[in-house]
């Protein structure tokens, strides 16, 4: 076999083109090129970047970082150029601006201050019409709603007045609630349902009995329209037989 000349590496070997002929070379020499992949990476690590020394800062200079830096100026923005839109027109006449006021007359003052007087809310009659009071009508009529006109004149009184004084004391009674003071609640219902029992009769033990089993078995509408007894009183009854029971059971606990 004739002898061969294979390079062992890229660096080795640093032209992919034949050598040139020794003169006393043997003639059965080859040369044979490597692969490819023999050049495709140096195999000598390149040498590290040569340090330059820093450029020296002149005395008395101090140098900023360039985060503290404030941010560059910004240019003035150019002027804008009018709008060649032209405005919408003008629909109606321009109002014109109010004169100074003139002096006002005497008579004229006095009879915008009538009309002004007239035009105010009449005070209501508090002292007249009581929580307790307001608590009976409401019970007469809830009892009886379609006689609310002659209920209303037998106590001299309107619907709009009535209304507004039903407004006041519940507004009050719902102030003292949030309060945590009950007093005005227990007397609204103490006065209505000894109304109603004036009107209709007293509520018995044995009607107390049938509206609590009507109510545990969903019937209670029914149970109050058959005692004759209105619903929208519905709340203030069940609180006052409530009482009533405890009541009834404290003494009869008491009792030797």
């Amino acid at each position: 076999m004739p002898d061969t000349l294979i390079p062992t590496s890229a660096a080795d070997t640093p032209t992919l083109y034949p050598p040139e002929p020794e003169p006393d070379a043997s003639p059965w020499l080859t040369w044979i090129p490597g692969p490819e992949s023999w050049n495709a990476a140096p195999t000598m690590l390149l040498p590290p970047p040569k340090l330059v020394p820093p450029v020296p800062i002149p005395e008395g200079v101090f140098l900023i970082p360039t985060e503290l830096l404030p941010p560059p100026m910004l240019e003035p923005a150019a002027p804008r150029e009018p709008s060649s839109i032209p405005p919408p027109p003008l629909v109606g006449p321009i109002a014109a601006p109010a004169p100074a006021a003139a002096a006002v007359p005497a008579a004229a003052s006095a009879s915008a201050a009538a009309a002004a007087s007239a035009s105010a809310p009449a005070p209501l009659p508090l002292d007249l019409f009581p929580l307790e009071r307001v608590a009976r009508l409401d019970a007469a009529l809830a009892l009886v709603p379609t006689d609310a006109a002659s209920i209303l004149d037998a106590h001299q009184l309107d619907g709009a007045t009535f209304r507004a004084l039903r407004q006041h004391w519940q507004t009050t009674l719902r102030a003292a609630l949030r309060d945590g003071d009950p007093t005005l609640l227990h007397a609204y219902d103490a006065a209505l349902v000894a109304e109603l029992e004036r009107l209709r009769g007293v509520i018995t033990p044995d009607q107390q009995e049938k509206l609590v089993h009507a109510t545990a078995r969903g019937r209670r509408s029914e149970a109050f329209a058959s005692l004759h007894l209105p619903p929208v009183a519905r709340l203030a009854i069940e609180r006052v037989m409530l009482s009533r029971a405890c009541i009834r059971s404290s003494t009869e606990s008491a009792s030797p």
